[in-house]
């Protein structure tokens, strides 16, 4: 395979005056680099984030599965409806070190680093070892990621196993290595257990594996047999697992038709839309879409049958609305390349208050896109298979998000990949200044001028502090610190004053400090804004009501006794 072609290799070679390292110990240097500012993350969020062990949404559901693998037995009871590598991995680290979240957050930090170091010869079999040195420093510090390394969530194993999976495809190694394409191929399949979505890409890589000219169609084909083997040799063991416990044939989790559903109805932005038969729970989505499609249809249902009976009114919706559809796909495109984090279980701008690290770090798709853009583009131009099997995992990745729907943690599996793009698309850029071709280099800066322009805009709203804020409330509660709860909803507030659910959460605690005619004036106030939807503020403004006459009892016996 040849290294990508570029307007001008040689100079590419070097970004900076004097010889580079070589790969191993530039790898070492950008694990040192990566690891270091996770760590200092790491520390910070210990020492200042209420969140640091409150595990809200998708993060408590992930605890509690990894516990309940460790206590319950490993092979569980369900056919799995969430991706099931991340619970094991955590449930694998519980029963080794105990219930440790730091031992976590520190592992998922060796995983980021090892993450960044590998894109140092990613870049070198592309062509520019200087490239790879970029992109490994890039990815070093990059924000989103050194984020996501301190959260219990699978995007830090997401990320590695993808980007070890081309590692291995592109390695350079002599004679038939056939282990590496078995190895490729398994790495992938781990990666399709932690992001369902990864099993697209099992089509294209293997497609492409079977492509070029320099060596025979046998030893094409041999490579993406070997590749698919791989990948099998993980997955079809997880649906002969599912088939024992759930006697229902699902390859991996029976929740796609679901997810394709939330990505394509009439309510449908780009993202995550609340459903109004479906609670806004992990703990509770399952259930209620099996729920409303035995409602709808009439009769019980296998959880494939769920699966696909919302696939099928996802389809249905775009047969009967293409307009509408191609307009939703296209907002979609524009937020896999998007500047901006949307957030789902926390908010990455918001926390930033709690990391020097987040803070001061300004690596993000801001910074990066442009030439994530501008080094897709010379992937495609220079047609070698490696080159190609590169960006197609970046373009096929996000055609997969386009058929279902847009969050930060969902494209952060490939911030390695569009770090390494965009060294290489900075590279091309040097080496092109270096050879003094002035209107080239011009045309070129102005391509990425406007890349800047597309990643940067505003496609959807920044998202309030509010619902952040609440959440910090309810975590300083859970500290037993109450009077920092109650500044956190009252922030929430001053955001957002409309926001019932601050309401309720400020009220209820009122209630439990017995401050009980604020409780009753923030209950009531939460009633009048969610009527239908404030089910735990009529709860407690009911206790509150009983309450209430006892106390004015005992205000009047009190008068009466100090008479």
């Amino acid at each position: 395979m040849a290294a990508v072609s570029t307007s001008a290799a040689p100079a590419q070679q070097d970004l900076a005056a004097g010889p580079l390292p070589g790969a191993g110990a530039a790898s070492l240097f950008v694990l040192a680099v990566a690891l270091v500012l996770r760590l200092f993350h790491v520390l910070a969020i210990f020492r200042s984030s209420p969140f640091f062990d409150v595990l809200p949404g998708d993060l408590g559901a992930y605890d509690r599965w990894a516990q309940s693998i460790v206590q319950e037995g490993w092979l569980g009871k369900e056919i799995f409806y969430q991706d099931p590598l991340y619970p094991y991995f955590l449930a694998a680290i519980y029963s080794v070190l105990g219930r440790s979240l730091v031992a976590v957050y520190l592992i998922q930090s060796l995983l980021g680093a090892a993450t960044a170091s590998l894109l140092v010869p990613l870049g070198d079999r592309l062509g520019s070892r200087a490239a790879g040195l970029t992109a490994g420093l890039t990815y070093a510090a990059f924000a989103p990621a050194i984020f996501f390394d301190g959260l219990l969530l699978k995007s830090s194993l997401a990320s590695f196993l993808v980007t070890a999976c081309l590692a291995m495809l592109l390695a350079r190694s002599p004679g038939r290595p056939c282990w590496r394409q078995l190895a490729a191929g398994a790495l992938l399949g781990l990666a399709c257990l932690t992001r369902g979505n990864f099993l697209l890409l099992l089509p294209v890589l293997a497609g492409l594996l079977a492509l070029g000219r320099r060596t025979g169609l046998g030893g094409r084909l041999a490579a993406s047999t070997l590749f698919v083997a791989g990948s099998l040799a993980v997955l079809l063991p997880v649906m002969a697992r599912n088939y024992v416990v759930g006697h229902d044939l699902v390859l991996t989790t029976a929740q796609a038709g679901q997810n394709f559903f939330i990505g394509q109805n009439e309510r449908a932005t780009g993202t995550y839309v609340g459903l109004p038969f479906v609670r806004p729970d992990p703990l509770y989505e399952r259930q209620d879409f099996h729920r409303e499609a035995e409602r709808r249809l009439g009769r019980a249902l296998s959880p494939s049958e769920v699966s696909r009976y919302w696939l099928e009114e996802g389809l249905r919706f775009i047969r009967e609305n293409p307009k509408r559809f191609a307009a939703l796909s296209w907002r979609k495109v524009q937020l896999y390349f998007n500047f901006y984090e949307i957030a789902d279980n926390h908010n990455f701008y918001f926390h930033r208050r709690y990391s020097p690290v987040l803070a001061f770090s300004p690596v993000t798709f801001a910074l990066v896109g442009p030439f994530w853009l501008w080094g897709l583009a010379v992937l495609i131009r220079s047609r070698t298979r490696p080159a190609l099997l590169m960006a197609a995992t970046q373009l096929a990745y996000g055609l997969t998000l386009v058929a279902f729907y847009i969050f930060d943690r969902y494209r952060a599996p490939m911030a390695p990949l569009a770090c390494l793009a965009a060294g290489i698309g900075l590279a091309d850029l040097v080496a092109v200044a270096r050879q003094r071709r002035w209107p080239r280099l011009a045309g070129q800066l102005a391509l990425v001028g406007l890349a800047a322009v597309f990643v940067n805009h505003t496609v959807i709203p920044a998202f309030d502090f509010s619902h952040s804020l609440v959440d910090q409330g309810i975590a300083f509660e859970m500290k037993g610190q109450p009077e920092k709860a109650l500044a956190s909803y009252q922030e929430a507030l001053a955001v957002q004053p409309l926001y019932a659910r601050a309401w309720e959460r400020r009220g209820r605690l009122e209630l439990g400090l017995g401050r009980l005619d604020e409780a009753r004036a923030s209950l009531r106030r939460a009633l009048e804004l969610d009527p239908r939807g404030a089910q735990e503020a009529r709860r407690s403004l009911w206790h509150l009501e009983q309450r209430l006459p006892r106390r004015e009892q005992q205000e009047s016996q009190g008068g009466s006794e100090s008479r």
